[in-house]
């Protein structure tokens, strides 16, 4: 079978979409790939606002107290349904539109407010985590950021009740991570001035429930190169002629609680003014959105992690074999150090991401990509081995843990799956550096241009032989930071050394691409696990015991870190990528 090694021109066309969108001031993660550190993108740590701190303690309290009476995950998942009681009494609470501002009927809480909600309802059940992401980071976001001022004031309070429930309905038979490939169809008719919609979604969180959707659809658009079709953005109701749900609850491995369901739209009339954003604002939308949900995804996957290092913990100390708790021994006090450090630089991810957004920062879509993949991986691995700390115990459903892992297994696939983030991270990335690249590479044709663009460019040059600044006082982590500063100093060396290697084929190097994601990774979540550890050590929060605990926690993140980093550099140089392709072409029939 001949396989197609070269996107076709409608995912080229996508991806320069992506790639060569408007211009915006340069983001934290991107700077990192020229060598760089910028410490008005990073600093100060995240914070609740001076405004917010009494009323969101009243929040948590009124929150922690609803969940322990009503939300019962073992049931929750047992019946694949969150009671819809369960669901308005969040609402009343006021958690379904924690971020929205008070005058549409939301609460006005900061990102770093609501990440601390969503860490609470993550470590209690993943079903309601997902739900409430999919409602209110995904589903009611889409109309906060993109839609109008009558659509805002028609639709937001109700949903930030709980009183409405939405939906964000992209994926399809054909397209999910390839939103190229979506077929639902979007025609307009002139004399009606509506939207004839026709075409069908599956997977769909929250979709057999939602009296809201906000539908992506193709739509025929005017250009100046003619007409194209795009992607646009509907809101659809579910009493609109014409729309089903075919399948309202999908059986699930995990997060049985939300439903996730398939849907056709057969001939819906959606009135014009229904239109959500620009037409054909194509990937604009869905990235948008998706940046912002995947902040909060990783403050649900940090709380339960959180939740299974502390009874990992517990157990290992109570469980006695061989007349000795097992907390004694080294493979199991491995894992706890493990567990606990990749814990602790969720939060410190999670929390530096979502002070960029409360900051106003214009870019953040690599950095919410990396704590997506980062915090998915690193609680799976959590997860994985709270079983095995707990043994045969944990493998019984009166425990959370066969539960959480079930529901863990969705992270690393849904809101972006792990390697086409891990793709989506290095390509982007790297783009500005190998334009600038290109640019270096035209001016050397014209001495006097070169001496020109060398002097415009220095910053650039110069980042490939010192290590940046990074203006952080810690002296119990010099020793850690000092590694971290000639590891962004080795990355720019690296993604410089992989673009002139590859050149224009990078898009097709994925195994390259991902090491170069990696390492990313690893930088920015070293840097978070420093600057949390640095402002925690200065604010007066904790005790002389609990900092001590936390040094050790950052202390042997940094190692690891610093030690995946080490082998992407080892793995550019050395590999069996080779191998790798060859063994697969032979087991796929592909050449």
């Amino acid at each position: 079978m001949a396989a197609v090694h070269k996107l076709d021109e409608e995912q080229m066309r996508m991806a320069e979409e992506l790639l060569f969108s408007e211009e915006k001031d340069m983001s934290f993660a991107k700077s990192m790939f020229f060598g760089r550190f910028e410490p008005t993108k990073a600093l100060p740590y995240s914070h609740l606002k001076v405004d917010e701190i009494e009323r969101f303690h009243v929040f948590m309290r009124d929150l922690k107290a609803y969940m322990s009476e009503n939300l019962d995950p073992e049931w929750i998942d047992r019946h694949a349904e969150i009671p819809r009681d369960v669901i308005e009494g969040l609402g009343k609470i006021g958690l379904l539109g924690m971020t929205v501002p008070k005058k549409y009927g939301g609460q006005g809480f900061s990102q770093h407010a609501y990440c601390k909600a969503i860490e609470e309802v993550g470590s209690r059940c993943g079903a309601t985590a997902v739900f409430v992401n999919a409602h209110h980071s995904i589903g009611l976001r889409t109309l906060l950021i993109y839609g109008n001022e009558e659509q805002r004031e028609k639709w937001l309070p109700s949903l930030c009740r709980g009183e409405k429930i939405c939906a964000f309905a992209l994926t399809e038979k054909n397209a999910g991570s390839d939103v190229s490939n979506i077929e639902t169809v979007a025609s307009y008719d002139e004399a009606e001035d509506c939207y004839y919609l026709n075409g069908s979604k599956q997977w769909i969180t929250n979709g057999g429930m939602a009296e809201v959707l906000t539908v992506m659809a193709k739509t025929d658009v005017v250009t100046p190169e003619g007409t194209k079709s795009k992607v646009s953005a509907f809101l659809v109701t579910n009493d609109m002629l014409g729309f089903e749900v075919t399948e309202k609850a999908l059986e699930k491995v995990g997060i049985r609680g939300t439903w996730t369901a398939k849907l056709r739209f057969e001939n819906v009339k959606v009135p014009a003014k229904n239109l959500v954003g620009q037409l054909g604002a194509g990937l604009s939308i869905p990235l948008g959105v998706l940046n912002f949900g995947r902040i909060t995804f990783g403050a649900s996957c940090t709380g339960a992690a959180k939740f299974c290092v502390s009874k990992s913990i517990n157990h290992a100390i109570i469980r006695n074999q061989f007349k000795r708790p097992i907390a004694s021994f080294p493979l199991i006090k491995e894992k706890l150090s493990r567990m606990a450090a990749y814990a602790y630089a969720m939060d410190a991810g999670t929390y530096l991401t979502a002070s960029m957004f409360d900051r106003g920062v214009e870019d953040y879509m690599l950095e919410a990509a990396m704590i997506k993949v980062f915090a998915s991986e690193a609680l799976w691995e959590i997860v994985n081995e709270a079983i095995q700390v707990h043994g045969g115990k944990a493998f019984f459903c009166d425990q959370p843990f066969e539960r959480m892992m079930r529901d863990a297994r969705l992270n690393s696939i849904g809101e972006g799956a792990n390697e086409v983030l891990h793709n989506f991270i290095g390509l982007v990335g790297m783009r500005d550096v190998g334009l600038e690249l290109q640019r270096l590479e035209e001016k050397s044709h014209h001495i006097s241009e070169f001496a020109s663009f060398l002097t415009g460019s220095f910053e650039t040059v110069i980042s490939l032989f010192r290590s940046p600044e990074i203006p952080l006082k810690t002296n119990e982590l010099q020793e850690e930071l000092n590694s971290l500063r000639e590891r962004y100093r080795k990355f720019h060396w690296n993604v410089v050394k992989m673009l002139a290697h590859h050149k224009e084929g990078i898009v097709e190097a994925q195994l390259d691409v991902r090491r170069i994601s990696s390492m990313a990774i690893s930088l920015y979540t070293s840097t978070a696990v420093i600057i949390k550890w640095e402002n925690d050590a200065h604010n007066g929060e904790l005790s002389d015991a609990e900092l001590e605990i936390d040094l050790a926690k950052a202390r042997y993140y940094l190692h690891m870190s610093g030690d995946t980093f080490d082998l992407c550099v080892r793995e550019i140089k050395e590999n069996r990528d080779e191998g790798t392709t060859s063994l697969s072409d032979l087991l796929t029939d592909l050449d």
